[in-house]
């Protein structure tokens, strides 16, 4: 015998109402899990201004060439294409051999009071 799709519609509905309710009861309890992400010591800091779009970045006032394999990260540590940032950045960066800029993280400000200031 068949299960009833309104039966199965009212199981599935159930099961996210209580799932949404007890994530909105004590979000906090997710959001370390969501956040805690380990960043270089070494890195340096800085704001950094949206990419200029030509393989160039501006950060604390320098203008900076970006490596071929450049890869930026979001505060959920999501790589994020250089062209969907809009805004102003706190940041830390590491540049390699050659002083270009191969990884770009962008911090929120309890990261930035953690990290070591270089």
């Amino acid at each position: 015998m068949p299960i009833p799709a309104s039966l199965i519609a009212s199981i599935i509905s159930a099961i996210i109402e209580t799932a949404s309710q007890s994530a909105a009861r004590n979000p906090a309890q997710y959001e370390i899990y969501a956040t805690t992400r380990t960043l270089p010591p070494e890195a340096k800091m800085g704001v950094m201004l949206p990419p200029l779009g030509d393989g160039r970045v501006v950060i604390d006032g320098n203008t900076m060439r970006l490596s071929p394999t450049a890869q930026f990260r979001s505060q959920k540590n999501l790589i994020v294409m250089t062209m969907s940032i809009q805004n102003p950045s706190d940041v830390v960066y590491l540049t390699d051999a050659s002083g270009l800029v191969y990884r770009v993280w962008m911090i929120s400000p309890a990261e930035a009071s953690a990290h070591p200031k270089n």
